[in-house]
């Protein structure tokens, strides 16, 4: 299966189901599953970029943990955290830094968004080291669940 590593927060946001945008320099082609990968790093400076997910995350009306560190395993880094699917991609916004794509909250201005549906957390995140871009994963099939709990 395609792996994207992925920062945290986003990394949990996404895998949770409440991030439905990955901000790329670039698109894909790729469509259908793609697992997420929480990279070894957090995003910096990491309580602003972790405020600003839950900020938007409640302003879409999910219900949070109380505190992040409440959601073990699927907030550490260095894990495959989640399947979801890529339905979409959205140039609009990198091509024209004035253009409404409408893409939503989680779309940032002058990005390749990529849409993404169906998140579903793995029932155990499996430990791996991340790459940059898209890479390959053996990912049994039971491994994956029904749907995200968020």
């Amino acid at each position: 299966m395609k792996v994207l590593s992925v920062k945290q927060p986003w990394a949990w946001a996404t895998a949770k189901g409440y991030k439905t945008i990955e901000n790329r320099s670039r698109a894909t082609s790729h469509r259908g599953p793609l697992a997420i990968h929480s990279s070894a790093r957090w995003d910096q400076p990491e309580l602003h970029w972790l405020k600003h997910v839950v900020r938007t995350a409640r302003g879409l009306g999910y219900t949070l943990p109380a505190y992040l560190k409440d959601d073990k395993p699927y907030c550490d880094t260095g894990f495959v955290l989640a399947v979801v699917d890529v339905v979409d991609v959205c140039t609009v916004s990198r091509d024209d830094h004035l253009a409404d794509c409408e893409c939503g909250p989680w779309a940032n201005v002058g990005e390749t968004h990529w849409k993404l549906a169906n998140a579903r957390l793995l029932a155990e995140p499996i430990p791996a080291k991340g790459r940059l871009g898209l890479w390959d994963l053996d990912i049994p099939e039971l491994a994956v669940g029904g749907g995200t709990d968020g």
